[in-house]
């Protein structure tokens, strides 16, 4: 955590919690979700919480979407590391040296057109397929009830390794102020634009249904995408906003940038300290 030039580790934050949460402005770092970083945030956002004097239902809605948006900050990240290196092994099959491949490779990755061109030649349910079982593998690995096989072990420490060599981490930020509560979540992988459009459809569509008061049928499966993608997560963020009397369009906005994904939460105290919840 970096607030101020001062850094501290996971351990340092934890005993000195209830000061930290008296605090305005708080920067983090993460790499994954183990149980001791879940048992963290949570500590962390329920103090926060207590302190300004939410309501528990409102705390229960703003702790759902927060471990929704850094969920799929994590496979955001898990994602474009599979694309990154299915591309590289789609790119091989051309009769080119390594250091063009290399080259080519660089170059469609920093650019979002190519990089959403190049969507077409590598198979999404693949790629959705792929992330499902880093994600299951890294669950088996964290509760330490079932053993992975060899295969598995590999594969999951190739994409851990991948991860780390490109340097790809997960920032949350919180600033409180007088009247909102402000959580920003980014992550170090760019969404694709046909994924973002997706998305910005699905939570029209979502607020279409909710202002006809029947906003959880968009769960239902005619009207939820099940694409690998982070809308699902979204979704579920939009209708914690929803119960809360909030309007998700207004107050939650995910972003691409050329090299990351960025999430902005605002929540109003006035809203979070209410016990009912209405427009």
């Amino acid at each position: 955590m970096g607030n101020q030039k001062k850094f501290l580790n996971s351990k340092e934050i934890n005993e000195d919690l209830p000061s930290i949460i008296q605090r305005n402005y708080l920067h983090f770092e993460l790499k994954g979700l183990t149980r001791d970083t879940r048992d963290l945030v949570s500590n962390l956002i329920n103090g926060i919480l207590e302190r300004i004097g939410a309501d528990p239902l409102s705390s229960f809605h703003l702790f759902s979407g927060l471990m929704e948006a850094l969920l799929n900050a994590i496979k955001g990240n898990i994602r474009f590391t599979i694309f990154k290196n299915e591309l590289y092994d789609r790119l091989q099959e051309v009769e080119r040296s390594n250091e063009e491949i290399e080259e080519l490779h660089d170059v469609i990755l920093d650019t979002k057109t190519l990089r959403d061109s190049m969507r077409r030649y590598i198979v999404p349910d693949k790629i959705k397929t792929e992330v499902q079982k880093i994600l299951s593998l890294e669950e088996k690995v964290r509760v330490k009830k079932q053993e992975i096989s060899e295969f598995d072990k590999n594969l999951l420490m190739k994409i851990r390794n991948q991860i780390v060599k490109d340097n790809r981490k997960i920032s949350m930020k919180i600033r409180i102020s007088e009247e909102t509560l402000m959580i920003t979540i980014k992550n170090d992988a760019p969404v694709m634009d046909s994924d973002m459009e997706r998305i910005n459809d699905s939570r029209t569509k979502h607020h279409e249904l909710f202002l006809e008061g029947k906003s959880q049928d968009f769960f239902r499966p005619e009207f939820l995408d099940e694409k690998e993608s982070a809308g699902f997560g979204i979704a579920m963020i939009d209708e914690g906003y929803y119960n809360m009397g909030l309007n998700p369009l207004e107050l939650f906005t995910y972003l691409q940038g050329k090299h990351s994904t960025t999430v902005y939460l605002t929540y109003p105290l006035e809203k979070l300290r209410a016990g009912a919840f209405s427009f």
